[in-house]
């Protein structure tokens, strides 16, 4: 028998951003386009910023969406990665930490101190 919250589906509460060079918007933009993404104008900052409470069942997409666009190539001989920071809470294993940086999504158990963000 299921138990209730496998009835109700559980929820993961995420929000987070990346940073990138202006010269790669048109890719993040394409890779990111999706609900939940948006893209502040303005500032000396090139962003996209993420928050959506989703579905567990969504989560191996948003991942590999993130995933994808970390792993693009440096736009410069800076060797820049894209790079970003993301908490991800889900109701029933807790809150996530998910780095981006060096080409890569690290995940990893969130530092208690952000525990006041979880819903």
């Amino acid at each position: 028998m299921p138990s209730i919250m496998e009835g109700m589906g559980v929820w993961v509460y995420i929000r987070g951003w990346l940073e990138f060079q202006d010269s790669q918007r048109a890719e993040v933009t394409e890779l990111a386009d999706a609900p939940g993404w948006t893209f502040p104008e303005g500032g000396w900052l090139t962003a996209a910023c993420y928050a959506r409470a989703v579905r567990e069942s969504e989560l191996d997409e948003i991942r590999h969406t993130i995933g994808r666009i970390a792993a693009l190539p440096p736009p410069d001989e800076d060797g820049d990665h894209v790079t970003g920071l993301f908490l991800a809470f889900h109701e029933i294993d807790g809150q996530q930490e998910w780095q981006v940086r060096d080409g890569r999504l690290h995940i990893a158990r969130a530092d208690p101190r952000h525990d006041y963000l979880n819903y």
